[in-house]
């Protein structure tokens, strides 16, 4: 018997049913819960189709004016402050840009007047390129609802608004703000002597936490030091140990996901992962045929509500030994994988956040090795973490696998931070996936394309799903 479904490797269960399980369960959080912004927009009544004006349009001028009055000034200043550091960040011509913006605005203090168009025309220019670099796609961040991705606004837009608004000065800091954490980070950088190792590692991780917005109540899971906080209001409010993918299994590791939690879900099963299911074949072909009923096991048709229980004496465990093509199910109990309560999120490695019968892992002795997973994220304190999310009225039930809708959604972030000052203190650590390598060429090439004039505008989209 083989089962018509495919699974993928990663965390404990990832399947095409179970995909589709959760995003049923995504869609039944969207009518249940107030719609998230852009849902909101998409469900707006829509005004009547109005036609063009056949009227000529008023010419967008193509510079900002940063040189005429003292809110410009202020604006240039606290733009060109920025570019002097933010090499640092990856934006390589950002000291260049600095040195030469200076530089105008002392001709322009002399009494040069087309000192004054000139500087108009580079700070523009380099205000939109560094807006555009801090809001372009993360490429190693698997987006799993567009609730949960930065907002950018494109050159066009930029242009107007500093041309409309009030005061620029207050724009460009708006605009240029990325979140606390990565304000945290830089400072804390900024003020230390670096290395250049801890310098790559800066730049690497703070590439990574512009790939989520500030948020007034938010989850962020950070791989490397295997912990996890709960912020409010841009404050850490609590925190706690995780376990993360093993370092030393490729498929196992722990993707970089922006995403959303919806519901949380009680006395869950656990879907064993394919490469497991070989391991339980081996252990059943190798004589212990109580090995499935033991551990409370089910072999069924499919991951979900209507699964059929199979006679397991009927499956061909030989091939599944070569394959691991095979469902297989364990019952809520103190054995179960997931523990009591598990909190999914849309993503398509089939991620989530889960309970643990293991306790072992969360000791000292484990600190900074706590890579233990599947590639899922086991909680030191799973309730507590699920209190939170229920603000105290965490439900409770004895049934088997029953869901139930927090009462506001929120957002969570799993990243990768090399250095962070997530405590105020900068701290650096083990690159344990080997990823700073690959995010620093992606930087590397970015600014050898803009050194050769292609702008991040004429590049290809950056794909933010694998």
């Amino acid at each position: 018997m083989k089962s018509p479904f495919v699974l993928s490797s990663g965390c404990p269960y990832i399947s095409i049913v179970m995909n589709h399980s959760h995003r049923l369960f995504s869609l039944f959080a969207a009518i249940a819960l107030p719609m998230a912004p852009a849902a909101a927009q998409d469900n707006a009544p829509q005004p009547g189709i109005n036609l063009p004006s056949m009227a000529p349009q008023p010419t967008v001028a193509s510079t900002l004016d940063w040189a005429s009055d003292a809110d410009g000034l202020a604006a240039a200043n606290h733009l060109i402050g920025l570019l002097e550091t933010a090499d640092l960040e990856g934006f390589g011509e950002g000291p260049m840009l600095a040195a030469q913006a200076r530089g105008l605005l002392q001709q322009m203090a002399a009494g040069d007047a087309a000192a004054a168009a000139s500087a108009d025309r580079l700070l523009t220019d380099a205000f939109l390129d560094y807006a555009e670099f801090l809001q372009s796609p993360v490429s190693s961040v698997l987006y799993g609802d567009d609730w949960a991705r930065p907002p950018r606004m494109g050159r066009g837009v930029l242009l107007k608004n500093g041309q409309a608004v009030p005061s620029l000065e207050q724009m460009v800091k708006s605009t240029l703000r990325i979140n606390k954490l990565y304000d945290d980070l830089k400072q804390a950088a900024l003020s230390a002597e670096l290395d250049d190792e801890q310098k790559a590692k800066v730049t690497a991780s703070l590439n990574r936490v512009r790939a989520f917005p500030q948020r007034g109540r938010f989850v962020l899971v950070d791989s490397v030091t295997q912990r996890l906080w709960m912020f409010e209001n841009g404050q850490v409010v609590d925190h706690m140990k995780v376990v993360v993918g093993d370092r030393n299994v490729a498929f196992q590791h722990t993707p970089e996901i922006s995403s959303v939690i919806y519901y949380s879900t009680h006395n869950p099963y656990w879907h064993v992962p394919p490469h497991l299911v070989q391991k339980f074949a081996t252990k059943i072909r190798g004589g212990d045929k109580t090995f499935l009923s033991r551990n409370k096991y089910q072999v069924v048709d499919q991951f979900g509500d209507n699964s059929t229980v199979l006679d397991a004496s009927k499956v061909n465990w030989a091939e599944v030994e070569k394959t691991g093509d095979l469902l297989i199910r364990q019952l809520p109990s103190p054995l179960n994988s997931m523990g009591d309560i598990k909190f999914n999120f849309a993503n398509p490695e089939g991620i989530y956040l889960h309970d643990t019968p293991t306790r072992e892992y969360f000791e000292a002795k484990y600190d900074n090795r706590r890579d233990q997973s599947n590639g899922c994220i086991r909680l030191e304190d799973a309730f507590r973490f699920g209190r939170w999310l229920w603000n105290g009225n965490l439900p409770d039930t004895a049934e088997i696998e029953k869901h139930f809708v927090i009462p506001e959604p929120v957002p969570v972030f799993v990243t990768y931070l090399t250095a962070n000052a997530v405590d105020g203190q900068l701290a650096f650590g083990t690159d344990i996936y080997n990823r700073d390598g690959a995010t620093l060429a992606q930087v590397a090439a970015r600014n050898a394309r803009v050194a050769n004039g292609v702008t991040a505008t004429q590049e290809a989209p950056v794909p933010t799903m694998r």
